[in-house]
């Protein structure tokens, strides 16, 4: 699994708050029945926190939602053949699309990849 670089990108809560996030570089090429997770386009609001992508979801401030995908062909280097890895979901207008079924298919890093689960955003003040 890819332990790369991380670089600051951007996250819309379900609030509509456009707030940072730090994730990998490749994240943003996942892209599920069409439907692309890139990043939004309006800046971070300067007052949001920086969202969670991982913890518990009764840690306090923002979890991301999240996709799970399996590999159902060859890996990208670096990753194991049928490996799981769960990824934020950048925009909340496309997540209902992405999430169901389970099953929908997409790709991530030019890999062949089939949703398998996902989570909600998940928020504790």
């Amino acid at each position: 699994m890819s332990a790369g670089s991380f670089s600051l990108s951007k996250y819309t809560d379900d609030q509509g708050i456009v707030r940072p996030i730090r994730v990998q570089p490749e994240t943003i090429t996942l892209t599920i029945a069409g439907a692309s997770n890139s990043a939004p386009t309006a800046a971070p609001d300067p007052a949001a926190t920086a969202v969670r992508v991982s913890g518990g979801r009764n840690a306090y401030g923002i979890k991301a939602r999240s996709i799970r995908i399996k590999f159902t062909g060859e890996p990208p280097e670096g990753y194991l053949e049928g490996s799981t890895i769960s990824l934020p979901w950048l925009i909340p207008g496309t997540f209902a699309t992405v999430r169901r079924p389970v099953g929908q298919t997409g790709t991530y890093l030019g890999a062949a990849v089939q949703v398998v689960g996902s989570s909600s955003e998940a928020g504790r003040g």
